[in-house]
Order: structure tokens, then sequence, then C-alpha cells
């Protein structure tokens, strides 16, 4: 992870940008995550994690939306709210992998 994401869980941040800036850095922490469980530095089983990717990846792959991905904008709606709560209820395994990282000195 480069400085910069690093730096934005320390910074309080409001509004639509920070919830992005946010977003985005929990990907990357999730992506990063994956990795280091896959190649097994990471011992912890992110069971929610890997539950909230399969109902997350399920739902963006239906063709069936709440919200028609053919309105333009408004049918992305649905989807950027599947992937608030994929990564809301992976939360739990995200900080415990952040705590993790924070002991053990790795830098991704």
């Amino acid at each position: 992870m480069n400085g910069e994401l690093a730096a934005c869980e320390h910074v309080q941040m409001h509004g639509p940008i920070g919830f992005f800036t946010r977003l985005v850095a929990d990907a990357v922490d999730t992506l990063a995550m994956m990795w280091d469980w896959f190649a097994g530095r990471f011992n912890w089983q992110p069971m929610r994690l890997f539950a909230a990717f399969a109902i997350g990846a399920a739902y963006l792959a239906s063709p069936i939306d709440i919200v028609p991905d053919v309105i333009p904008f408004a049918g992305w709606i649905d989807d950027i709210m599947i992937l608030t709560a994929v990564v809301r209820l992976a939360r739990f395994d995200l900080e415990r992998y952040r705590r993790w990282k924070a002991e053990t000195g790795r830098i991704s």
C-alpha cells in the first residue's frame, strides 16, 4: 500500500470525496489481505470477506438489478450500494488484517 492511501486512514474525512477515498483504501487493503492470505503470510481465514465477496459477485454478475443499468448513472447506484455493503460486511476481517499488519510491521 502506498503512503497516500495509508495516510487517508488517519485523516478524518467528510462528504462524498471522503467516502470514495475510504472505499478505495478499503478495497486496496482488501486485495492486500487476500494476497497475504493466499501467500500464507496472514493465517486468519477471512470468512466474512469470502461470504461478502461471493454475495457481491453473484449480484453484480446477475442480470437482475434493483435499478436497471440501462438508465444512465442511476443504474450504477445499486451496484455502488452492493460494493459498499460488501466492504462493510468485510470490515471485521479488514480491521483484523490492519492490526496484524501494524503488529508485524508489514507494509504492502
